[in-house]
């Protein structure tokens, strides 16, 4: 049962390798558990609900912790700050060309919502969402416009 355990554990590191979601591991430590605890010659079923039970308990347990630890130097933009803040188009913005948009004294690529509209140079914009690096924008209409 150990050739098992072995090649359960080498599969897990391998495909937690592959990827970035930090699931795969837990299960790997299970099966390296499983692995040594086969070697005193514990019954199969024994064995797989360790193995159910250490992965079960590395995954839910240690998980979060590893995710916050690991996502602790991420850093984060004031770029989501821009949605709702007005705009004058610098560049006009149609069909076939993005649009530039100043905001604050910052030049931002943009596209509208609808991507039909067109927007002339000094329209004035109101961004509604971010796509990438481009802003979406809608034209800014005051109250009571159409």
């Amino acid at each position: 049962m150990w050739v098992i355990w072995l090649a359960i554990f080498i599969i897990a590191i391998i495909i937690e390798a592959l990827g970035t979601d930090l699931v795969s591991i837990w299960f790997a430590f299970g099966a390296l558990i499983t692995l040594i605890i086969s070697l005193f010659n514990v019954p199969w079923w024994v064995q797989v609900i360790i193995f159910i039970v250490v992965s079960a308990v590395f995954l839910f347990a240690l998980r979060p912790l590893a995710h916050k630890i690991m996502r602790k130097n991420i850093i984060t933009t004031n770029v989501e700050d821009l949605i709702g803040t007005k705009g004058i188009m610098t560049e006009k913005y149609d069909v076939l060309h993005h649009g530039k948009v100043k905001i604050n004294g910052v030049i931002w690529t943009a596209i509208a919502k609808n991507e039909k509209d067109v927007l002339n140079v000094d329209d004035l914009v109101v961004v509604i969402g971010i796509t990438g690096n481009k802003l979406v924008v809608n034209k800014y209409k005051k109250e009571g416009e159409k």
